[in-house]
């Protein structure tokens, strides 16, 4: 493979050489050490390639041939250290070890005819038995059959043996250059050095040339079908079809390759720009990286086929040296199932980041109209909460099958939720997964500009809103239990708990001796993963534009088209609410029913429901039972199920949001040393709105941050297909 490598010298035949080095003998060890490291003759590297070289036979089978060849590429990217070549040649001081036994390699092969004979005639054999299409157009090169297919083509290869194929180059590819180091070497070996041991091998590359001209050709059909495919050709520039770049790809003169993939990849960031900008789907990612993937190879294999282009290293040198490396990784990695995935789900994590985001910012306040105004909403939340735990202790007590049971609490949790969120009011652990996704959508671009003291200070009124929502469904969940327990023991003469009820309750709560912190924990998962429903639903009706199909249904013949546009709004304003309600109803009211059905000890611990479930166990012990140990333990694991909700929730949801917006580490921990010094000098502005704090919209107008014009570009929904992207 290296031979491609060769700048246009002509080495003599294999055959012819090998006819006139019969008669030269080869020779023996203790002579070939003292020629090639006369000042160190028994260096160990001069002494394991001897055996190597003369190990060399043209006439063995083809299996060993390919050992015969692993072996000295072993010898060449981990053998010992070598001896200089001769004082003639320049070896920089920090020369790679591989790369100064390659040109130890070089040295040996044009100073011994028969040794340089043998290797020729070996390799020249291998590549005329061996097929190497394969490797050029499919090896590291997703297939384009789907995420799914794929998934499962790279689980196959990683966990279930695979029969030899001696006759496929990609199978001597992997047996020579086997990790990602040998890759890198490769990427970065010098030319003069690939140079010098193409020209001492000569020849024997005539059938991978061959290969690389049919690998262009099928490389640039995939590419064409892929690229005319209707998901993305409606996503593409507008134009007649005979003028895409994808369609004139495979039947264009070669001359013309160089700047028609640079057009297919003019098109395919427009493509990318519209699922920014209007919903993501796997299956478009999935394509779209195939077609990159396979317009980078066809780009550096044009030098290779004779095909200039306008890159600075586009020599055969530089370009065979990419090609072997890129070739070497993509097999290293070609059975990792995480690469394939991450990759082509980095987009969609992107955007339902960024819808959970857009969402989360209304639960920002800044001012202090802003913080009693959140306070209000969630002492609302707080009092709706008293109805959902009736109902889930009414279902409790009808002693349903345990599916039916699960399904009756997730039910009573969604509708809760969702009746919370049309009325205005707030459920105040819901927020920090929500929050954490809209300040990771301003560390990036706010980091970038300088503006350190303004994401300091979004952190801070972050902090201040979630304590605000805190206390407004906690405080209302206290009295409205007292009161709701007032009522019931009016009307049934009896306390809603029981005495027996009421004591397991107080003991669930407590910190170290019940599951209450693993559970506490647990939840926050679970309320993470309800703003990843709620993105996901509201990035897969942008991307189906739900809303304007609603908008323009022909239902709107009978009813008319007012209230079919007014449905198509609301859904676009509420559509992730509903979302990210219905999942976490049904993760809330499922889990302990699927832990249960696993024989896992599963439950949850919402510090809300928690809360008024302990007030009404309180209410039915009696005011002396308020001050026992065991209740006040109980009080201590409602703050600890009240903590680990919060922070589990907003940890993940931060630590995807910025993974999802590539946000480095560096700048998350210089972040949080900001946030730290920040809170030293000015404590209360984590708790307390300043006064005179502007409110987040006049800081949004102030800093062009642009979200308002987000939220408004996304409500308008996408234009039609065809129709240009907004810049």
């Amino acid at each position: 493979m290296l031979g491609l490598l060769r700048c246009g010298s002509v080495g003599v035949s294999a055959v012819a050489e090998s006819s006139t080095t019969e008669a030269v003998q080869v020779p023996d060890l203790v002579t070939f050490c003292g020629t090639f490291s006369p000042k160190d003759p028994r260096n160990k590297a001069v002494k394991a390639l001897y055996p190597l070289l003369t190990g060399f036979d043209d006439q063995a089978d083809l299996q060993s041939r390919l050992e015969q060849l692993e072996a000295l590429s072993r010898w060449v990217c981990k053998g010992p250290k070598p001896p200089p070549v001769d004082a003639t040649v320049y070896q920089p001081l920090d020369e790679p070890a591989a790369t100064a036994r390659l040109r130890l390699l070089t040295h040996v092969l044009a100073q011994v005819a028969p040794m340089r004979s043998r290797v020729r005639v070996v390799l020249a054999g291998v590549l005329a038995e061996t097929h190497s299409l394969r490797l050029f157009c499919e090896a590291g090169l997703p297939n384009d059959r789907g995420l799914f297919v794929e998934t499962l083509d790279r689980l196959s290869r990683r966990f279930l043996p695979t029969p030899s194929d001696h006759s496929d180059l990609a199978e001597l590819i992997a047996r020579l250059f086997k990790t990602e180091s040998d890759a890198e070497w490769l990427e970065t070996l010098p030319r003069e050095v690939a140079a010098a041991f193409a020209d001492v091998l000569g020849e024997p590359w005539e059938p991978v040339r061959d290969a690389l001209t049919d690998a262009m050709a099928l490389l640039a059909t995939r590419v064409s079908a892929l690229g005319l495919s209707d998901d993305i050709r409606r996503r593409s520039p507008e134009g007649p079809l005979r003028e895409s770049p994808f369609f004139r790809l495979p039947h264009a003169p070669a001359a013309q390759l160089p700047q028609l993939i640079e057009d297919c990849r003019r098109d395919l960031a427009v493509v990318t720009r519209r699922l920014e900008n209007y919903g993501v789907s796997v299956d478009v990612v999935y394509r779209l990286e195939v077609i990159s993937r396979s317009l980078d190879r066809m780009m550096i294999m044009l030098p290779l086929v004779g095909i200039d282009t306008p890159a600075e290293n586009d020599s055969p040198p530089e370009a065979a040296s990419q090609l072997l490396g890129s070739l070497v990784r993509s097999r290293v990695r070609d059975r990792r199932l995480g690469e394939i995935v991450g990759s082509n789900l980095r987009m969609l994590a992107r955007k339902v980041i960024e819808r959970a985001g857009s969402t989360g910012e209304h639960y920002i306040t800044s001012n202090r109209r802003e913080y009693w105004a959140m306070i209000a909403s969630a002492a609302g939340g707080g009092f709706l909460t008293i109805f959902t735990l009736f109902a889930k202790y009414w279902t409790k007590d009808q002693h349903y099958a345990p599916f039916v049971d699960g399904m009756a609490n997730a039910t009573n949790y969604a509708v809760s939720f969702i009746i919370m969120q049309l009325l205005g009011f707030t459920l105040a652990t819901k927020q920090p997964s929500m929050t954490a996704a809209a300040l990771a959508g301003s560390i990036k671009q706010k980091k970038a500009q300088g503006r350190l003291t303004d994401l300091v200070k979004m952190i801070a009124r972050i902090t201040r809103s979630q304590l605000a929502a805190a206390l407004g469904n906690i405080g209302m969940m206290v009295p409205t239990a007292i009161a709701f327990n007032m009522v019931y023991r009016a009307k049934t003469g009896h306390d809603f708990m029981t005495e027996k009820v009421a004591l397991k309750a107080v003991a669930s709560f407590h910190p170290w001796k019940s599951g209450t912190i693993p559970y506490a924990a647990l939840t926050g998962v679970l309320l993470w993963m309800s703003s990843i429903g709620a993105g996901w639903l509201e990035n897969w009706a942008v991307y189906r534009r739900l809303p304007d199909g609603i908008a323009e249904h022909r239902l709107g013949k009978v009813v008319g088209r007012g209230p079919m546009r007014w449905l198509g709004r609301f859904l676009s304003r509420n559509i992730a609410g509903f979302g990210g309600n219905a999942t976490l109803g049904l993760l809330l009211g499922m889990t302990p029913t699927m832990g249960r059905f696993f024989g896992l000890p599963l439950d949850i611990r919402h510090v809300t429901l928690s809360t008024g479930t302990l007030t009404l166990a309180g209410c039915a012990l009696g005011p002396s039972a308020v001050s026992t140990e065991d209740f006040l333990w109980a009080m201590v694991g409602i703050a600890i199920i009240g903590i680990l909700n919060f922070g589990v929730s907003f940890a993940l949801a931060m630590g995807v949001a910025l993974r999802a917006r590539d946000v480095g580490r560096a700048e998350g921990l210089g972040l949080v040393w900001a946030v730290f010094k920040r809170w030293l000098r000015h404590p209360l502005e984590f708790y307390y709105p300043p006064r005179g704090e502007p409110s987040v919209h006049d800081l949004e107008h102030e800093h062009g941050d642009g979200h308002a014009h987000a939220s408004a570009h996304h409500a308008q929904g996408p234009p039609p297909p065809g129709a240009p992207p907004s810049h």
